[in-house]
């Protein structure tokens, strides 16, 4: 497991929460990267060769350590894969997609400048594209893509639970220059 930390100074009552999964169904999909966003910065837990019950626990310990409440979208996804309450919802309805969302809360220009790599329903070929080759490339995408679901549900808390207007909210950096400074390095990549 890599445990990659991304210097960051948000104000946050609480914590964000995110998984990426290999299937949105815990009987059929394994958990393999998790997020958390909070004032003390993001941490991006991934997975590597650690069998998925291990990480799954360090994924519970990691979640005790952090601040009250835990927010989520969609939260039934993640305590279906953590086996621990979250607090508080960021999706307003069943089956809300997260870029509809955006869109309502008129956000898309915020979550677009992130530059996220890939789709959630790419995670699953990514994956297996590492364990097949072990090319670190495609775990670096997962992460980076894990960083772009902490921050549009960063900007969703602060539209939804804060109510702050769409255009008092600060812009987090892209995605592209938070994989080159922290993810790649902190993976293993040779930095240059």
């Amino acid at each position: 497991m890599k445990r990659i930390q991304i210097d960051s100074h948000i104000s946050l009552d609480g914590s964000i929460v995110d998984f990426e999964t290999t299937h949105w169904d815990v009987e059929e999909g394994e958990l393999i990267t998790a997020g958390f966003l909070s004032q003390d910065g993001i941490v991006i837990l991934q997975r590597l060769a650690m069998p998925q019950d291990e990480f799954a626990e360090r994924v519970r310990e990691e979640m005790k350590n952090k601040m009250k409440p835990w927010y989520a979208f969609n939260k039934r996804f993640e305590e279906s894969f953590c086996q621990l309450e979250i607090e508080r919802d960021l999706q307003r309805v069943e089956h809300e997609a997260a870029f509809m969302a955006l869109k309502t809360e008129d956000l898309l220009d915020h979550y677009s400048q992130l530059c996220d790599p890939i789709f959630n329903e790419e995670i699953e070929s990514f994956w297996n594209a590492w364990k097949k080759t072990g090319n670190l490339v495609f775990l670096s995408k997962i992460v980076r893509h894990n960083y772009c679901c902490l921050a549009k549900e960063y900007y969703l808390k602060l539209r939804r639970i804060d109510n702050i207007p769409p255009n008092q909210i600060g812009i987090l950096p892209s995605s592209a220059s938070i994989e080159k400074r922290y993810i790649r390095g902190q993976l293993g990549f040779s930095v240059e």
